[in-house]
């Protein structure tokens, strides 16, 4: 769950957007930042950051102050405030289900509501506005906790800046407290010129830092005339403590007691590590480039006493070696240039690729290949989900947890958006591990690299850190297969014994040549006295610590978990997150905004989870911080505004690039509703460049064959004919000429002919040896060269076929049938009451929350419906086509 790298991210995003006067009209901006502070106060690796900003209506009518912060996905809010025209509202952080019931009765009693809180790259986003009357002032406070993890031998502090106006009052203000002697601290910002360098100023003495930037208007200003504010960008300050090989250092406070394990100069243990590369159709381009720049680069970095295999994987295996090797220069050497000749193509088998790594460190180390004391891990990357052999999620993740137990620790890296990150994420944890996601952009084999660095040395197996019988309890995880170099074990408890004066500890583990095994003692009453002289940043610390460590660690086993099980585990980390008011997954900030009419306007914050659809996937492509959030919960009924930079990479379409559109736009004022009906849309597609979910209806008689899909170079096509009703399908065929496949799918049955050999299964037989084309109950899986997958679902009562569409990589080569051509990523426009694809509009409706089960879909989004005829599109051509099979006239 940790990111890549530990930090504080503070994204200051205050500029006033969209000002409107009290009738809607729009008006010049009035409204003035007096006032930016960003107060950070870290006390033993627990960061508290308060951020207070102040803006002024400075016109002769109400105006829109706005609240734009970002915070680090790790962190929790505690603490909201604001004050507008002398009233303060606070939120109040509630159970996330009785917080959705206010926001509902908000709406239901006709009053304005919102969502206060949607995700990105690495940052959460907190969004809030509030009327401000003339000659008024808005004051914003917000508070954050976080636990700062340390990577690569440094804590790292990330402040981005970005305040977007000159600011009077401007100050960033950090300080450090640790019970170790600091060792270092260092403070620079991309934005700095030769003229700031002073601003800065730096301090450490002891166990305490102090770190300020206060920069004067003047000093802000991109010249010396220039009202353009030259503070964009990211202020870091990186810092580590003294360390030795110890059994690490206690903390006691009140009672709850925190323990830091850290030790340095431990030899490092030799590991045998198994890549394995998705090489599926998917991957293809630069995806496959920056692996393979990555790859390079972890090769070169590999210990010669370690071992090392790699597999890629389609819906074939391939393996460099039948065995780990040691990464001897001549291995290394002939383990890239297999690397360098990987290409992309075809399925993808996840299942059988992740049993044969684990069979491959299971046979090796019953060879005894390799040394008595070493560990081994998997190192999985993949950027979709499976739709080769074993395709059921829960399948995959039995097997692959009853072919690894006891063998390896599995780390999976999530490239992209499209893969499924929560399946990744279960089977990692299952298997010792964890995943992580590879955002695709240009430094994402950077990415891939760190995260590598952070498991590449391993020191210490087995460890477990104990205390005597009797003296503690609610203790948080304090046994770990691993102590990775440069990174640091925490284990925080309660002492439940008044009577004792010293708290023992003993941390036990196997080093590379010889066990580990040492003590620590800690006067509790000394210890507790020191910590109140000191005045600590806050006094409360070590509780909060606990608090915000075991919520993390129950949050993680509530993935795996299952039943009575997992309901325990929920009900208790809810009873924390409520005690401490923390706003976690579990639980929403409520706040009633004052409003001039009186009547409230209930705002809800929530905590989105990476993998969840509340993620904002245009966040790859663009920097625009417009976006509306995109959350599986709480989206407004109301004013909804989406706004959505399409890629800059996106290929430009060869036939009509003059009428690309760029951009995303839409604004739409909507009914209160909950879902759309979506009976008479007979197809679902989905496009990642732009993020859209379009449902389709189509005009034609139902003994009509239509082309929905056709790639002339690849000869594939899909054809369809609708039901009698025309709401879906009543018959689908896909033909691939180069593979001398076709597919038959009616409601009644499915026919596979290759060649001269003709299969035909019911819906409820099995579907066996067929390539790209997997079936799961009342579910088919076609993947088209992982360029596009779609699922075909059949539906009783009546029986049809609903299907949806999903478009996986941007320069697809389906531009061609009534479908693939509303997917070419720069020839859509969705705006508020029409969709415009190549130049041609057609009439549209947009709605915030839409229901997409009938397609297979859990997770509800915002979506547009629109309804074609079979001649619309392209060049007003028709896409009726002879026959269930026949190609597209001149294609």
């Amino acid at each position: 769950m940790a990111p890549i790298k530990s930090m504080i991210l503070v994204v200051v995003l205050l500029a006033v957007c969209g000002l409107r006067t009290t009738n809607g009209a729009p008006v010049e901006s009035s409204m003035d930042m007096y006032r930016m502070e960003i107060d950070c106060r870290v006390a033993s690796r627990l960061a508290r950051t308060l951020i207070t900003t102040e803006i002024q209506n400075t016109g002769n009518s109400s105006r829109e102050a706005i609240f734009d912060v970002e915070l680090p996905k790790t962190a929790f809010i505690t603490n909201f405030s604001m004050t507008a025209d002398g009233v303060t509202t606070i939120g109040v952080v509630k159970k996330k289900d009785v917080a959705e019931r206010e926001y509902d009765g908000a709406v239901s009693r006709g009053e304005s509501a919102g969502l206060v809180q949607s995700t990105g790259r690495k940052m959460e986003n907190f969004k809030i506005s509030v009327n401000v009357g003339a000659r008024g002032a808005a004051l914003f406070r917000l508070t954050y906790e976080e636990l700062l993890k340390r990577h690569h031998g440094s804590y790292e502090l990330q402040i981005k800046v970005r305040p977007k106006q000159l600011v009077e009052n401007f100050q960033i203000n950090v300080e450090i407290d640790e019970p170790q002697e600091i060792s270092f601290v260092e403070a620079h910002g991309t934005f700095i010129t030769n003229d700031l360098m002073d601003v800065v100023t730096k301090s450490h003495a002891g166990n305490k830092a102090h770190i300020t930037f206060k920069p004067t208007v003047h000093q802000q200003r991109k010249c010396s005339i220039c009202s353009e504010t030259l503070l964009d960008g990211d202020f870091t300050i990186k810092y580590d403590v003294m360390r030795e090989t110890t059994a690490g250092n206690i903390q006691i406070v009140n009672g709850y007691f925190v323990h830091y394990f850290a030790p340095s100069s431990l030899a490092r243990l030799p590991k045998n590590v198994v890549f394995v590369i998705d090489c599926s159709g998917s991957m293809r381009g630069r995806k496959m480039q920056q692996t393979f720049e990555a790859f390079t680069k972890i090769l070169e970095d590999l210990p010669e006493e370690d071992h090392v295999g790699i597999l890629k994987f389609n819906e074939d295996i391939s393996k460099w070696k039948n065995n780990l090797v040691k990464a001897a220069p001549d291995n290394i050497k002939s383990a890239k240039e297999f690397v360098a000749k990987i290409t992309a193509r075809g399925g993808t088998n996840i299942n059988a690729a992740l049993v044969a790594a684990a069979e491959m460190l299971k046979n090796d180390g019953a060879s005894k290949v390799f040394p008595e004391i070493s560990t081994s891990i998997i190192i999985f990357l993949s950027d979709g989900e499976p739709t080769v052999g074993v395709i059921d999620l829960d399948t995959i993740t039995r097997n692959v947890k009853g072919a690894m137990e006891g063998v390896a620790t599995l780390y999976s890296l999530g490239f992209g958006w499209d893969v499924d990150y929560g399946f990744l994420e279960k089977m990692s944890l299952e298997n010792g591990g964890l995943a992580r996601r590879i955002y695709e952009d240009s430094d994402s084999a950077l990415q891939l690299q760190n995260f590598y660095k952070e498991v590449a040395f391993p020191v210490l197996l087995d460890v477990s850190l104990q205390y005597q019988d009797l003296q503690v309890n609610d203790l948080t995880q304090n046994s770990f297969n691993h102590y990775y170099q440069g990174s640091e074990l925490i284990v925080a408890g309660h002492i439940d014994n008044n009577d004792i004066d010293v708290l023992k500890a003993q941390v036990t583990a196997q080093g590379a040549s010889e066990k580990f095994s040492m003590k620590v003692e800690t006067n509790i009453k000394e210890d507790d006295e020191m910590a109140r002289e000191q005045r600590y940043a806050f006094g409360d610390f070590t509780e909060r610590l606990w608090a915000y460590l075991t919520i993390e660690q129950l949050l993680t086993k509530q993935i795996s978990a299952e039943g009575e099980e997992k309901g325990n585990i929920t009900e208790e980390a809810l009873r924390l997150c409520l005690k401490y008011g923390f706003v976690t997954p579990l639980t929403s900030m409520v706040i009633t905004t004052p409003e001039d009419d009186n009547n409230g306007r209930k705002v809800v914050a929530n905590k989105p989870k990476e993998g969840d659809d509340a993620l904002s996937r245009t966040q790859p492509l663009t920097k625009s911080r417009n976006a509306a959030p995109r959350s599986s919960a709480l989206i407004p009924r109301g004013r909804s505004i989406f706004h959505t930079q399409v890629s800059q990479h996106s290929r430009i379409s060869k036939r009509r690039k003059a009428s690309a559109p760029q951009r995303i736009v839409t604004e739409v004022d909507t009914p209160a509703i909950s879902g759309i009906l979506h009976d008479s849309a007979v197809a679902l597609i989905t496009l990642p460049f732009p993020s859209e979910k379009i449902f389709l209806g189509i005009e034609e008689t139902p003994d009509t064959w239509i082309n929905l899909l056709h790639s002339p170079d690849l000869e594939i096509t899909l054809n369809g004919k609708l039901s009698p009703d025309r709401r879906s399908f009543a018959r689908l065929g896909l033909v691939n000429r180069k593979k001398s496949q076709s597919i038959d799918i009616s409601v009644d049955n499915i026919t596979v002919i290759t060649g001269h050999d003709t299969q035909t299964v019911t819906w409820t037989s099995a579907l066996p040896g067929v390539r790209s084309v997997n079936k799961e109950g009342r579910k088919l899986f076609l993947t088209l060269e992982g360029r596009f997958r779609a699922i075909v679902l059949l539906k009783k009562n009546p029986d049809c076929l609903k299907l949806h569409v999903e478009k996986k990589k941007a320069d697809s080569e389906f531009h061609m049938g009534l479908i693939g051509q509303m997917m070419v990523d720069d020839n859509i426009l969705v705006e508020s009451d029409e969709v415009t694809v190549l130049g041609e509009s057609y009439p549209a409706e947009r709605f915030p929350t839409c229901n997409f089960s009938s397609y297979g879909v859990k997770t509800p989004a915002s979506c547009t419906k629109v309804t074609l005829k079979s001649f619309n599109v392209f060049a007003g051509i028709s896409h009726v086509v002879p026959g269930i099979f026949d190609f597209p006239p001149n294609s």
